[in-house]
């Protein structure tokens, strides 16, 4: 469970004034940092939690508002430490992360410590700056904060406790809860999409240039608005009479431009687990393991944030570094906004500290671009520190520029909303493009970037009317066969994106959510996707009918809404947990009888076909048939050789040092 304790006997600390962290590394970077002052203790996470066994508290209680909770010490070791240590000591202080877990860790302590009015010191970063500054301003703790996390807390709990003994009855290992269930969801109803999906063909008709393909577009009228789209044909024969018909083009506007490109803002939580996914091919719970070491060792600040914005430190830091390397690009000091709902501005973008700087810049010499990173033969550690480290460059960098050509062309022949279109772009100034080149074009079928495309529509400045025949190689009006598609399955990275766009979990729970739908065998990875087994289709099913409510996108996004308010402040949290309480509860009863009532008839069926094949169906651990089973097992092999994989690299990386 969690990091193993191992705790050194060393001489009283004599007076010295304690700092209570999380994390033993960051204790020790830490106590590098104060010297012989300060005596840097880690409570090695949660001290304090709800008991393992039972549920800790009443419903009863919960609904009437009258809560009591019956709190269990899970680290009895560092509990008494921290007890003994404090007895001698001049001046205690609480510096776990800061986050709303970190919050309720330091109350816990403080609880349990006895400390009225404790100080809690907070930093972003391990920098000798940051860590006494924060020393030097200590605050109170935050029970806004700490209210929040003990409502999410107590709510996964009751969502918890109530809902999985009814999947652990037909299925050991099962389990739900009002996070898992919502994304779980959203894989299966993605994976059903596609696989019910219907491919059907369409047509677009196009004057082919040789060098550039313009397409036939259409004007429309969306709710009084003018807008335009690619003509899609459903009849192949009528793409073939359009082309037949048009034997003259008109050159309706030509236009020369500029634009800009934009580079990313830094990474926040969501964003540093997509790109490291999709470029590095990390999981977002090995990213969150690697982004946690590099902060404790005091190389990136806090790697749990939902804001873009950076603290006057980052925007030097980068200032120094690209007035060194690339001083015509700098832009330091750019601003960005954040965009994820309710997001916490007093935090800061995940980006590298002057130390995780240096090291990156040793790095840089041999890899200049993200892309170079997958492929190198650098650790784990390393490969993230520059991808970070990249991506925060570029964010304080001037904007790429292009020079741009339009073309639109009309056809007498052809009723007045159709026209077709083309575009062309030529770099003009690299800006942010030569730290961060990773991005794939964003080029769509009628827009090229390069200079002979550009060159060759340049040409079209002085024509007027262009004439079209079978006779001549260019230009010609042709069509093509396409197929709609599926939207695509699911991948860490895309499931991350969306669960943030819907407001579903926290920086802290992305990779948890995905972890542990992983391990309870409900999806599985195959090339990247994310794909629901039998029993994840068979739970999300039987949730979807039976208690939509849990496994709606919108009641756990509303829940998260609800704990932002407790956080600000906005609304007393017994009173929150009471009402959300209630209401899942009264929906859950209703859910509890009639799904008692589907079991029963599974089992009905199962028996059924115990006395036909005169074979047992008990503790198959499954409601389906045998072929079921069978790919069961199968799926169970891909899990056992992942996590034993899993394990091996992470035993190597282990030894591997920054």
């Amino acid at each position: 469970m969690g990091e193993k304790i191992h705790i050194k006997n060393s001489p009283s600390n004599n007076g010295k004034k304690i700092l209570i962290v999380e994390s033993p590394t960051k204790s020790r970077k830490i106590s590098s940092i104060l010297g012989k002052d300060y005596r840097v203790l880690a409570t090695f996470g949660h001290i304090r939690d709800l008991p393992q066994k039972h549920m800790g508290f009443s419903l009863k209680d919960v609904i009437s508002g009258e809560l009591k909770i019956n709190w269990e010490i899970m680290k009895w070791k560092v509990v008494n430490l921290l007890k003994k240590e404090a007895k001698n000591s001049s001046e205690i202080i609480i510096a776990t992360d800061p986050d709303r877990e970190g919050e309720a860790i330091a109350w816990h302590v403080a609880s349990i410590l006895g400390i009225k009015d404790a100080k809690r010191a907070v930093f972003h970063e391990i920098t000798k700056k940051a860590v006494l500054s924060a020393l030097n301003s200590p605050r109170k703790i935050d029970m806004n904060l700490v209210s929040a996390q003990i409502t999410r807390r107590l709510i996964d709990r009751i969502v918890g406790y109530t809902l999985s003994p009814v999947f652990f009855s037909i299925r050991k290992n099962s389990s739900a809860g009002r996070v898992q269930s919502a994304a779980l969801h959203l894989i299966s109803k993605r994976w059903k999409e596609v696989k019910d999906f219907v491919r059907r063909p369409y047509f677009i008709v196009f004057a082919d240039f040789g060098k550039v393909n313009a397409l036939l577009y259409e004007n429309y009228e969306d709710n009084g608005i003018n807008k335009s789209r690619v003509k899609h044909f459903h009849s192949e024969q009528e793409a073939k009479e359009i082309c037949e018909r048009v034997n003259e083009l008109i050159i309706s506007s030509f236009r020369r431009g500029k634009e800009a490109k934009y580079p990313l803002p830094p990474y926040i939580t969501s964003s540093l687990l997509q790109d490291s996914k999709n470029i590095l091919g990390f999981s977002s719970d090995f990213t969150m393991r690697l982004a946690q070491e590099l902060f404790e060792r005091g190389l990136i600040t806090y790697h749990r944030t939902d804001s873009v914005s950076l603290s006057e430190e980052g925007e030097k830091i980068a200032k120094e570094f690209l007035s060194r390397y690339f001083q015509d690009v700098e832009n330091a000091g750019r601003k960005w906004k954040t965009k994820v709902a309710n997001a916490q501005e007093a935090h800061e973008a995940i980006r590298p500290t002057e130390e995780g700087i240096k090291v990156f810049e040793k790095l840089f010499y041999n890899i200049k671009s993200p892309k170079a990173i997958r492929q190198s033969n650098l650790s784990p550690y390393d490969k993230l520190l520059m991808l970070i480290s990249f991506r925060f460059l570029a964010s304080q960098s001037k904007n790429a520029v292009f020079d741009t050509v339009e073309v639109t062309f009309k056809s007498p022949q052809l009723p007045d909303k159709f026209f077709f279109k083309v575009k062309a772009k030529k770099l003009k100034e690299e800006g942010f493009l030569k730290i961060w080149n990773n991005e794939m074009k964003d080029e769509k079928e009628d827009e090229y970037e390069g200079e002979d495309a550009f060159s060759f529509l340049l040409s079209f400045e002085l024509q007027n009317k262009i004439l079209v025949s079978p006779h001549r190689n260019y230009p010609k009006i042709s069509y093509r066969k396409e197929f709609t598609n599926p939207p695509p399955l699911y991948t860490e990275a895309s499931l991350i994106k969306e669960l943030e766009r819907l407001g579903i979990g926290r920086p802290s729970t992305y990779s948890t959510i995905i972890k542990t739908l992983k391990s309870r065998g409900y999806i599985f990875e195959e090339n990247g996707k994310l794909i629901p087994t039998e029993d994840g289709l068979f739970q999300d099913e039987t949730l979807e009918k039976y208690f939509p409510m849990i496994c709606s996108p919108e009641f756990t996004a509303k829940m998260e809404e609800e704990l932002d308010t407790i956080s600000r402040g906005e609304k007393f949290w017994r009173q929150s947990l009471a009402e959300m309480a209630k209401k899942y509860l009264e929906e859950f009863e209703k859910f509890k009888e009639k799904v008692k009532e589907h079991f029963q008839s599974l089992k009905q069926i199962e028996l059924k076909k115990e006395e036909v094949t005169g074979r047992s169906v008990e503790n198959t651990n499954s409601i389906t048939n045998q072929n079921k089973q069978n790919r069961k097992s199968k799926t169970n092999q891909k899990f056992m050789i992942q996590e034993k994989r899993r394990k091996a690299y992470k035993q190597k990386i282990k030894i591997k040092k920054i």
